[in-house]
């Protein structure tokens, strides 16, 4: 770590005489005690730090280099994996695991030219996603999306756009999965209601990958979002809704996500419905992109202070709907703590009601914990 460290402050410290440099990043970190049914507990603690350097050569031309760190586990089958924060025990890193804490890694590097306010032209590592969930288990686009979940590829893209029309991108080049793929992406976000109460924009995507080894079960997914708000003072309202298609070994599946959430006052409403419809030949887990086939969450929540909200949270979970005993229940309560902007606490605690031990929870019953995050 003091290796990596040394040569990059390095290497800021000279670049930031020639240009004007920001670092921007995401930090996001728990920890968590999972009690089983004799009340032992497992503590766990995971990471997911991003950091990018943005290096701005004149007011056109910038350097983007990006940096992550993860907390990893070893999975049953003795792969090492990055673990998830605020999710479970199942895909978690143990207290004590020398995989909790690890150096930086390199994730990237682009150069952007601002051809003008509208166009820029981009060169270099790309990431992209479509159909993100608000849903606070599976806000992490690596893992869970109704369109695309993340992909990275390095080569060539096209970002237009402004507020008012609308804005676009256009990626290609080669894809990270493996040395033989061609990956394409594209999408855009058309504002057709851009009130001060009230928006509606609707958002279509496209990510096809070409090649004999894709390292993945679908070769294309498409799909479109649609976003509507709409305020009344006190009171104000969003509609979510995406789907998504991809098919699995030549048949289609069809992904679909509604989200409404509502504010009146200091009362708050959030709910999640998503549902995939399934090839049932074939077992539902290798073609989700979710570990469910079917999620239903509802969160009443109440603004008791400016810097604190109080909300009790009711999930349902079933990975598979052609199987039987296999889906679970979760009731909990979260106190959110917005200590400034771009910063949220979370002091959280719930049972897990299932007869099996096969959920994320893993033979954990009772949890509590606390999750931060911060971006910059």
């Amino acid at each position: 770590m003091r290796k990596l460290i040394l040569p990059l402050a390095m290497v800021a410290s000279t670049a930031a005489f020639a240009a004007d440099i920001e670092v921007h990043g995401d930090v996001n970190m728990d920890y968590a005690s999972y009690f089983d049914s004799d009340f032992d507990p497992t503590n766990a603690g995971n990471q997911d730090i991003d950091l990018a350097l943005h290096a701005h050569l004149d007011e056109n031309i910038s350097v983007v280099v990006m940096g992550t760190t993860h907390s990893t586990f070893v999975d049953q089958n003795g792969d090492l994996q990055e673990s998830e924060v605020r999710h479970g025990l199942a895909r978690s890193t143990a207290m004590g695991s020398d995989g909790r804490n690890n150096s930086f890694d390199f994730d990237g590097v682009q150069f952007r030219w601002d051809v003008s306010h509208e166009v820029s032209l981009v060169f270099g590592d790309m990431t992209y996603s479509a159909g993100a969930y608000n849903y606070y288990f599976w806000r992490d686009v690596s893992r869970y999306a109704v369109i695309t979940r993340e992909q990275k590829l390095r080569g060539v893209g096209l970002d237009v756009g402004n507020e008012k029309y609308g804005k676009g991108s256009f990626y290609l080049g080669a894809s990270d999965n493996t040395d033989h793929t061609i990956a394409m992406f594209t999408t855009y976000a058309f504002p057709l209601l851009n009130h001060t109460d009230e928006h509606l924009i609707i958002t279509p995507s496209l990510d096809w990958v070409f090649g004999s080894e894709i390292e993945r079960t679908h070769t294309y997914v498409l799909g479109t979002e649609v976003d509507w708000s709409k305020s009344y003072e006190k009171f104000n309202y969003d509609i979510y809704v995406v789907w998504g298609l991809h098919p699995y070994k030549g048949k289609g599946v069809h992904s679909f996500l509604l989200e409404p959430s509502m504010n009146y006052a200091i009362f708050n409403l959030a709910t999640t419905f998503a549902y995939t419809i399934t090839d049932k030949e074939y077992d539902a887990a290798p073609q989700l992109m979710t570990d469910d086939q079917m999620l239903f969450a509802i969160e009443p929540s109440f603004n008791i202070h400016k810097k604190y909200t109080l909300g009790v949270s009711y999930e349902y979970h079933d990975p598979d709907t052609e199987k039987h005993k296999d889906d679970f229940t979760f009731l909990g309560m979260n106190h959110y703590l917005y200590p400034t902007m771009k910063t949220e606490i979370v002091i959280w605690y719930g049972y897990n009601f299932t007869d099996t031990d096969n959920t994320p929870f893993g033979k954990g019953r009772f949890s509590l914990g606390l999750s931060g995050k911060a971006s910059f």
